[in-house]
């Protein structure tokens, strides 16, 4: 019973911690749902994309590529490299899940988005990595984005599609907001730095969503870097201060 108690309080404790990112997540879902019924979607279609993808920025991407009357095979490619990402960010949570069994793996990539991902990671570098946190972080994520494209699509009448240009910078403001506590030393600072000004000069000169995989690539390739040659600078100090 007292194991049952802490596995739904680590579940709800995920879930609780992701709500300030969830109600953007509900904006920015509202906009999907407005932008199906521009489309002529059924009610049960959009519903049934955001149960099954569960992927909004992919989502968003396959529906204006929809409207702009782009084939199937254009719109598969395009909306699997907006996703590569999620390879990255699922190597470097895999780590923290190791003990876990490869049902619990599958059942959290799933449920795995940019917002659990951000939140998730930032609690394991605080408390014991649980499997349940995550879980209850992405379902926290699933709900609201769910709900907020049929909740959208009924309101499609009375909400300007422009209403997406406008929660861009809510989600860049609380993704900083979660990314500055865990700049702790100069190798994740040089990580950070090198990523965003990658990332804004990718967006204006490669095409797609391009930037973002090499702007992580490079950026964790050169933070690995930075903190080996970090390590190698503090044993070398810890030999001469020995001798």
């Amino acid at each position: 019973m007292e194991e049952s108690m802490r596995k739904f309080e680590s579940l709800f404790k995920g879930f609780k911690d992701t709500l300030p990112l969830g109600i953007s997540v509900f904006l920015y879902g509202i906009v999907y749902g407005v932008l199906t019924h521009k489309l002529h979607f059924s009610i049960w279609a959009t519903l049934f994309m955001s149960l099954a993808v569960f992927a909004g920025a992919s989502q968003m991407t396959a529906v204006q590529m929809l409207m702009a009357g782009c084939g199937p095979w254009m719109i598969i490619i395009t909306v699997l490299i907006v996703n590569l990402r999620h390879y990255l960010m699922a190597a470097s949570l895999s780590p923290y899940l190791k003990g876990y069994s490869k049902p619990v793996k599958l059942i959290n990539a799933y449920f795995m988005t940019d917002e659990s991902y951000a939140v998730t990671y930032s609690c394991y570098q605080r408390v014991r990595p649980s499997a349940l946190y995550f879980l209850g972080s992405g379902l926290s994520v699933y709900i609201f984005w769910c709900s907020s494209g049929v909740f959208g699509y009924y309101c499609g009448n009375f909400i300007p599609v422009q209403l997406g240009h406008a929660l861009d910078f809510a989600f860049a403001a609380a993704f900083i907001g979660m990314l500055t506590p865990l700049v702790v030393d100069w190798p994740v600072a040089i990580t950070v730095l090198l990523a965003a000004v990658i990332s804004v000069i990718g967006s204006l000169y490669l095409p797609g969503k391009w930037y973002i995989i090499i702007a992580a690539v490079v950026a964790s390739g050169s933070g690995f870097l930075m903190y080996r040659i970090s390590r190698w600078k503090n044993a070398r100090m810890e030999m001469v201060h020995n001798e």
